[in-house]
This record gives structure tokens, C-alpha cells and sequence, in this order.
């Protein structure tokens, strides 16, 4: 068969290519998606790219999906870098594998060792960052050809890459069969607002002519060497009969149109005649065997068909095995194959040219002969201590009883594709293991758990009820009340749980009933419903030391829910810290983003109680670790109580930057609830920092663009406090019905769902909103009730902030409450609390008449407002200092005060000496970001570069 390297009508597509190119040499990442049918010519646009991407300097990683190697978790991010390094040998191997390309294998290695969608994430974002580090010093292309084979942890990576590549200098192209064959993250990939889809279109009759006149060329050039093609028509021009009905039976595909080609030189048919048309018709597609590998010898064919099991790059030698050709006879049988333009040139693989020839080649295979020939290869890899997951990949189309260890090597294959986030291929791998050992219950149990992994609950309660017989364990009979929860409902697994636990000895603690205890209070927890039976349930572990991952939730949840219903604020931190206790319960959580929730509501409640130097002790612990070794949504998720922590520390410009990290950080992430709830937290003190800042519109712009992007996701809690700085806006835009509307929509939505806490209250702007209506007996019923909740949590910040609410509604005594709320708040960690009462104080005294003492306040506040970096508030102050006659300290310099929160965050790291690659990784950004914050910094400092830093922020 003679293959055209040629690419016939591919100028528009090769000129989009380039142009994706030349983008990313501007450090502008782009995404290309080939789609088309088998033999469209995708593969050759794909080596086109490649040729261009090497005359423009790129690095280049390319990997080839297959069918069998779908199964085998991260095998084409396995082959992006082993291809990279495959050709190089001792010392310079040892250096490349000493950088990025030994990172990614370290990433894959380890990947393995948590199967849970957390360490998933953490694998993501450590590839992510070796491809960052690949771009480092050269643009990077990144080909993956026939994705719609590749497994499903590499799609992931692909599509994880591609939302975060605009400001890298990587080319990703990938070539995939139309999207009606795909599904999941490839699907995603291709509909992407990222990427641009290409859609090579079938031959046209003038490409097909230009295609059979290259074959009427003389059959030798000079010297007895076959000439190269010649596309230019310049041969004997073939009959129209005959490209016509070329193009029928081809349909314009140029690879099948290559192979009728080759099928009518085998056979001596003339181009130039028009009987020839005739003979056409009855080849078609069906031909494509026989054209390849119809004459060859017979070790030949032995070859192809086990190459063809084996999938792309086979060893020779293992392949010479499988298909039973002896050693002695394998170089001439490989021979044959390449001069048939079967298999490539390549000494060390056996790779097909062309994926359709090796679709041709499995196809003319029967059921049993494929088999066969898996168990073949099963056996010979397990003979070579090959990894688990490729051997189980031939296990799985073989008959059963192949291997006798099949089982293990099932199940270990099974537990890496979980830890790489494949659960629907494992579960198909345990179902096979438990049907080869069907009494296995602990073997039963993983199969359950990774159905619920694919979403297929009904199944996994079947085999998790069927394990739990066999099997008595409190964690089976949860994990199937968790299913239940799915199929039939919360109620339906609280009865469920329920009645397991009343089958345990009465009273006792052990292990198993505290796991089913745990189980059930969260599920509980979570039901409006059901909060009062969960707060009586969880209020008999009050006393629990909080020495286990069980103990550790239901504490946690035993301080949120004192939180929600007000329990003493003392009592609630108590029950807290010994949930966080010493951040052990960080490390119980990290197994999954969903799991970390707990962690966090935990810490909150700690932080509202005014525990912030416990708190403050807990995040630094969880920052490092996240840092050193997390996913972006584990840092966004760390990152929201550290927000809270600082707000109450009265810390703006802190506050504002960590929203925007974690906003950008999430901005790719997919909206389910932990997201949403963390994006949620980041917007509502993101618009607090912007009002202090006095940036109403700023402020507007954040919540507006969260309603917009999260019009039709579902709600949760953190979403509903997100009324209060929308009534907080429309206060500052003089708009008090909608600020009473936006306060009074919160009361109602919490209280639907039994929570009322005393942080980010409602009753406060609705209090404002009311005077400002002229409701004044309204207003101060309100504001007497903030006070009461206030004394009954009874922490100085919450006491000394509602205090200050009703110095507002009761003018007859502001100067004493204004008193006793500074009073109070001296003893909190609430500086910017403090601030605000010492302005109404200051503003009161001076309004009494009595300027002396309005002073002190004044001047106090000025300097908490000025170090706490609320605009608002100092500017506040200083109009009332003016007023008296004096004037508040001099603020820091225009330019430091005209960086953002997220630049003055670059320039603080900088100054330490962290190089720009530092900085992006604890910010979770890309090193272009981070360069683009330095360059807007250095210009309003009115600097030239990093050594003049230090001076300009002092």
C-alpha cells in the first residue's frame, strides 16, 4: 500500500494550525480540536503540526490514544513524557528525569495511593504545573491523536489543561472522531469556549484526480528509485469515470481512497479506462484487509493480529510471543509488514501506521481468536511482571481461569483507576473479580464502593448489603445507607441507619456504632427537617474527647449546630477545638473536598466564638500542607475561613485579596455545592472589602456576577447570607426598601432551614434600612432582638457590634451604648468593629456639644480605619476630625494605596525574594499572572524592577 504523506486540501485547516502556533510562541495558550471520521486525515494534520511546531522551536509531547489502553489509567499522560525521554540514555536521561519530566511520573506514581477525588485533583494540578514548567523556556505543543481512545484520568488532565492554558505558551492539539462518539471530559474539551474545532472535510473529485494522477506517474525514477508522488496532475490524467466512482465508494476519504488505490494497482486495473469504474463499486471500505495484509506471509499476519491485541508501541519480542512467531523468523516477518506500510519503521515498536489498518486487522478477527490471543498476551505480561492494569486490560476479553492470580491483578488494576478517578472501568474490573471469586465479601465491598463512584446507587447497595452479610462492618452498612440515601432518600437511609445501630449493644462506644452515629448525624444535619432530632442527637456526645475520625465529625458538627442555634459561644469553641484538636481533624478531611466541608464548619464556628489565635494556628497548619502538596479547590476551601478569620480581625486588605485568589483559583472549577459554597464565601467578603474601600459599584459588580453565573445551580447556605451585603449596596446607594427587601429575604430563607446565627446577621442592615424608612419602633424591636442573641452567644465582638446597632435606634441613650459597645470591643479581636464604634462615638460627642472628648475617638478610629485599610471608615473619621479642627496622621503613599489587594499580595511575596513561579504556586496562579500583577505594580510605583520594591511598599 503506498501511503501519501501529502496532505491534499488541508490548506485552510494547516493555516489555522499555524496560527495556533504563533499564538502560543505570544504566550497566548490555544486549543485545537480535529474532529472527523476514520482516514479523514486528522493523524496527518496532526503530523503537519508537529513538523511546524519543530520548525518554530517548540517542544513537542505526543501520545496516541488506543482502545485497550483506555483502561489503563494515565497511559497517554504516561506517553506524553516517556516519549520525551525514550531516546535519551544514562546521565542525560538521569538530568531530564531530575526536571518537569520526572515530576509528572513522580505525580502518576504517587496518584495511586488515595483513591479519592481529592488526591485526583492534587494529581491534575501537579501535571499542570509540569506542563507550566515545560513551557518555561520554549513554547510546548501537546498532540494527542485519536483521543477518543485515551483514558479517562488523562481526558481529565486534557481538559484541566485547556481551561487554564490562555496564558501559557502551549499549543494543545487533539484529534478525536466526532463528538457523537465521545463523552465526559472529551466531550467537554471539544464544546469548550476554549478550544477551536476543525472539521477536515472529505476529498473533493479534484483532490481524488489530483490523488490517481500521482499514481500514473513512470514506475522508477532515477536510478531505480521509486520517485516521490506527484500531486500536480502532471501524470496521465485518470477517466472521469473512475474518480467518480472513487469518490462514491470513498465517500472523499482520503485514507480509504488510498487503499481502493492501491487495491486496483494489486490488480492491474487501469485508471486512464473508464471499465475500471466498474470494478470499484464492489470494493468499498471491506477491502482495507485484504489490501494490507491479504498477501503477506503467514507470520506476518500472526504478527499484525497480536500487535493489533497488544495496542500501539508493542514490544517485538512480546509481540513475536503472543502471536507465536519464533524468534528467528520475527525480523523477517516485521519486515514484511513495514514494507507493506503496515507497521512503521521502528525497530524498538511495533506501531500500525494507521489506526484504521489496525481496525480492519482486530475486525477480521472472530470472538474466540481475539480472545485467544488476549489470554495469550495476559499470560506473557504476567510471565514479565508487567503492571497490573496492563495485564487486566487482556483479562478482561478473556476467558476466565487465564491467569490464576487473576483476581489480585484485578483488583489492584481496579484500585489505580479509582485513585485516578476512573471508577466506572474499575467497577467493571471488580465485577469480573467477583465473578471469579464470588465469595469474596471484602472483594464484593470495593465493587460496591466503586459503583457508587460511577453514580450507579441501586447496584452498589446490592453488593454493599450482600458484603455487609458476609462481612459484619459498621463502614459497609454506612456505606449502604449512603447509597439508600440516593435511591430512596434521606429518610429512607436514617431509618436504615437507625435500625443498625439499634442492633448494637446499648449505650456502648465502640468503634463500629460511633462510625454508624457519625453517619447518621451528618445525614441529619443537613435535613431542615430533621435539625432539632440532629441537635439532640448530636448533644449527646457532648463529652466525646474527640480522639477518632468519627469522634472528630460529630463534634464538628456538634459546634456548627450550636453555632446556628446560639448555644454559649464558650461552650460551642470548647466542643470545636477538641473536634479540630490540634489538626488532626484537617487530616481526617482531606480525603475529599466534600469531606473538608466539615473541617470548616467546625473552624467557622471556632472563629465566630472569637477562638482566632486557635484558628489562626489551624489555617497556617492546612496552608502549608495545601501548599506544599493540594488541588485549587482545597486551597479555595483552606482559604474561606482564613477569609472570615481576617474579616473579624478587621484585616480589609487581606480579605479582599484572598477572595480574589480563591475566585480566580475556582474560576475553572466545575459548580457543585463545596464550589459553590466556597465562591459564594469568597463574593460575600469580596463586597465587604470593596464597601470599605468605598467602592460601592465594585462591590455590586462581584454579587451581580455571582447571581449571573450561578442563576441555575442549586442553592446552599453560604448563598443565602449573600442578602446582607446586597442590603449593605443598596444602603450605600441610598436605597432602603430594597435594603429591608434583601435583609428580610435572608430572615425568611434562614429561617426555613433552622438557622439563625449570630455572625453576618441580617437584623443589622435591616435595622439601618428601617430608621432610614422612618420605622423607628420597628427598628429598635429589631435591634433589642440583635442584642439579645448577641448577649446569649456572648462574645465581646458580637455583644460590642449589636451594641452599636441600638445606639442607632435609641438616640435617648446612643452616648452609653456608644460607650459600652467601645468598652466592650476593646476586649475583642474585632478591630474594624471597634473602628466603627469609636466613629459613631467620636461623631455623637461632637454632636453633643462636646468637641474635647470627641477627639480621642476620632483619632482612634482614623488609625484602626487606616490600619485596618477601610477608605470609608478613615475618610469617615477624617470629616469629622475636620470638622473639630484637627486632622488624622498622614496615610501611606498614593501608589502603594492605588494597588489592588491581590497586587499589594504579589508585592509582599516578591519582596521576600520568592521568584515569580514561587509566587504563582502558593497563589494557586499561573506565572504569567503573577508577572502581569509585577508589571502593573512596578508601573503605579513609578519604579523600574524588584531591587526598588522594598523602598517604594515602605
Amino acid at each position: 500500500m503506498t501511503r501519501a504523506d501529502h496532505t491534499l486540501e488541508r490548506d485552510r485547516e494547516l493555516a489555522r494550525i499555524a496560527a495556533a502556533l504563533d499564538s502560543a510562541t505570544r504566550g497566548e495558550g490555544r486549543i485545537v480540536v480535529v474532529e472527523g471520521t476514520a482516514g479523514i486525515g486528522k493523524t496527518q494534520l496532526v503530523r503537519d503540526c508537529r513538523a511546524m511546531a519543530g520548525q518554530r522551536g517548540f517542544g513537542r509531547l505526543q501520545a496516541i490514544g488506543d482502545a485497550l489502553e483506555s483502561a489503563m489509567p494515565w497511559g497517554v499522560v504516561r506517553q506524553l513524557v516517556e516519549r520525551s525521554i525514550a531516546r535519551y540514555q544514562g546521565e542525560v536521561r538521569d538530568a531530564i528525569l531530575a526536571g518537569p519530566a520526572g515530576a509528572a511520573l513522580a505525580a502518576l506514581d504517587g496518584a495511586a495511593a488515595d483513591p479519592s477525588e481529592a488526591e485526583l485533583a492534587r494529581t491534575l494540578h501537579s501535571l499542570w504545573w509540569v506542563a507550566v514548567d515545560l513551557s518555561a523556556t520554549r513554547p510546548l505543543l501537546i498532540t494527542v491523536d485519536d483521543a477518543h481512545w485515551a483514558d479517562l484520568p488523562s481526558l481529565q488532565f486534557l481538559a484541566y489543561l485547556s481551561r487554564r492554558i490562555s496564558d501559557l505558551p502551549i499549543a494543545l492539539v487533539v484529534a478525536t472522531r466526532p463528538p457523537a462518539e465521545n463523552s465526559g471530559p472529551l466531550a467537554q474539551l471539544s464544546d469548550s469556549r476554549h478550544a477551536e474545532r476543525m472539521l477536515p472535510r472529505p476529498l473533493t473529485r479534484e483532490a481524488l484526480t489530483a490523488l490517481a494522477a500521482a499514481r500514473t506517474t513512470p514506475p522508477e525514477g532515477a536510478g531505480g528509485v521509486p520517485p516521490e508522488p506527484d500531486f500536480s496532475g502532471a501524470g496521465v490524467s485518470p477517466a472521469p469515470e473512475v474518480v467518480a466512482a472513487l469518490h462514491d465508494a470513498s465517500g472523499g476519504n482520503p485514507f480509504l481512497a488510498t487503499v481502493l488505490l492501491d487495491e486496483l494497482d494489486t490488480l492491474g486495473l487501469p485508471l486512464d479506462q473508464a471499465a475500471t469504474a466498474e470494478k470499484i463499486g464492489g470494493l468499498g471500505p471491506s477491502t482495507v484487509f485484504r489490501a494490507t495484509l491479504g498477501r503477506l506471509p503467514a507470520d506476518a499476519v500472526r504478527l499484525a493480529r497480536a500487535a493489533a491485541v497488544l495496542g500501539p508501541g508493542g514490544n517485538p519480542w512480546l509481540t513475536g510471543a503472543v502471536a507465536d512467531v519464533p524468534v528467528a523468523d520475527l525480523p523477517a516477518a516485521a519486515q514484511a509488514l513495514v514494507a507493506a506500510h503496515v507497521f512503521a519503521d521502528d525497530a524498538e515498536h511495533f506501531t500500525f501506521l494507521h489506526p484504521v489498518v489496525r481496525e480492519a486487522v482486530l475486525a477480521d478477527l472472530g470472538p474466540m481468536s481475539r480472545a485467544a490471543l488476549h489470554a495469550r498476551a495476559a499470560a506473557e505480561l504476567s510471565a514479565v511482571r508487567a503492571p497490573a492494569d496492563r495485564i487486566a486490560a487482556h483479562l478482561m476479553h478473556a476467558p476466565r481461569g487465564t491467569l490464576p492470580d487473576a483476581v489480585d491483578v484485578l483488583r489492584q488494576a481496579a484500585m489505580a483507576l479509582l485513585a485516578a478517578g476512573d471508577g466506572a472501568t474499575a467497577a467493571a474490573y471488580l465485577e469480573r473479580a467477583v465473578g471469579e471469586r464470588p465469595d469474596d465479601a471484602a472483594l464484593r465491598a470495593e465493587w460496591g464502593r466503586a459503583l457508587m463512584r460511577t453514580g450507579n446507587a441501586r447496584e452498589a447497595r446490592v453488593q454493599l448489603r450482600a458484603a455487609a452479610d458476609g462481612l459484619p462492618d459498621a463502614e459497609l452498612v454506612a456505606a449502604a445507607a449512603s447509597a439508600t440515601a440516593v435511591v430512596d432518600g434521606p429518610q429512607a437511609a436514617i431509618d436504615e441507619l437507625t435500625r443498625a445501630i439499634a442492633g448494637r449493644p446499648a449505650g456502648a462506644r465502640e468503634a463500629g456504632r460511633m462510625h454508624l452515629e457519625a453517619r447518621l448525624a451528618v445525614i441529619r444535619s443537613f435535613l431542615p427537617e430533621r435539625r432539632q432530632e440532629a441537635s439532640a442527637h448530636l448533644r449527646g456526645y457532648a463529652d466525646l474527647p474527640g480522639v477518632t475520625p468519627d469522634e472528630r465529625t460529630l463534634l464538628g458538627l456538634l459546634a456548627q449546630t450550636g453555632r446556628y442555634e446560639v448555644w454559649p459561644a464558650e461552650e460551642v469553641a470548647a466542643t470545636a477545638r477538641r473536634a479540630l484538636a490540634g489538626g488532626a481533624y484537617f487530616e481526617d478531611c482531606t480525603g475529599s473536598a466534600e469531606a473538608l466541608v466539615a473541617w470548616v464548619v467546625a473552624l467557622v464556628a471556632l472563629i465566630s466564638a472569637d477562638g482566632v489565635e486557635d484558628a489562626r494556628q489551624e489555617i497556617d497548619r492546612a496552608k502549608k500542607r495545601v501548599h506544599r502538596h493540594g488541588s485549587p479547590v482545597e486551597f479555595a476551601m483552606v482559604c474561606n475561613p482564613a477569609i472570615f478569620l481576617h474579616w473579624q480581625l478587621g484585616d480589609v486588605a487581606f480579605v479582599e485579596a484572598e477572595a480574589e485568589g480563591v475566585l480566580a483559583a475556582l474560576s475553572q472549577e466545575d459548580p457543585v455545592a463545596h464550589v459553590i459554597a466556597s465562591r459564594a464565601t469568597a463574593t460575600h467578603f469580596g463586597a465587604y472589602g470593596a464597601l470599605e474601600r468605598g467602592d460601592v459599584d465594585g462591590a455590586a459588580g462581584l454579587l451581580d456576577r455571582f447571581a449571573a453565573e450561578h442563576s441555575d445551580v442549586p442553592s446552599v447556605i453560604p448563598t443565602i447570607w449573600l442578602h446582607e451585603p446586597r442590603a449593605a449596596v443598596a444602603l450605600a446607594r441610598g436605597n432602603p426598601d430594597l435594603a429591608r427587601a434583601e435583609a428580610f429575604a435572608q430572615r425568611d430563607r434562614l429561617h426555613a432551614v433552622g438557622v439563625d446565627p449570630p455572625t453576618i446577621s441580617w437584623r443589622a442592615p435591616a435595622v439601618r434600612a428601617l430608621l432610614l424608612l422612618g420605622e423607628h419602633r420597628e427598628a429598635r424591636a429589631l435591634a433589642d432582638e440583635l442584642l439579645a442573641v448577641a448577649r446569649k452567644w456572648n462574645t465581646p465582638t458580637e455583644v460590642g457590634a449589636a451594641l452599636r446597632v441600638l445606639a442607632h435606634a435609641d438616640p435617648d441613650n446612643r452616648l452609653d451604648l456608644l460607650t459600652e459597645s467601645t468598652t466592650v470591643l476593646d476586649r475583642s479581636p474585632a478591630r474594624l468593629h471597634l473602628a466603627r464604634a469609636l466613629v459613631d462615638l467620636g461623631e455623637a460627642l461632637r454632636v453633643a456639644g462636646r468637641r474635647t472628648e470627641a477627639r480621642d475617638p476620632l483619632h482612634r478610629a482614623a488609625d484602626l480605619a487606616t490600619d485596618c485599610g477601610s477608605t470609608a471608615l478613615r475618610t469617615r473619621a477624617a470629616a469629622a476630625l475636620e470638622a473639630l479642627g484637627d486632622r488624622p496622621r498622614k496615610p501611606v503613599s498614593a501608589g502603594v494605596e492605588a494597588l489592588t489587594a491581590s497586587e499589594r499580595r504579589v508585592a509582599d511575596l516578591a519582596v521576600t525574594g520568592r521568584a515569580n513561579r514561587e509566587i504563582a504556586q502558593e497563589l494557586f496562579v499561573t506565572p504569567k499572572t503573577v508577572e502581569n500583577h509585577l508589571g502593573r505594580i512596578y508601573t503605579k510605583l513609578g519604579i523600574n524592577g524588584r531591587r526598588e520594591l522594598a523602598r517604594a511598599l515602605t
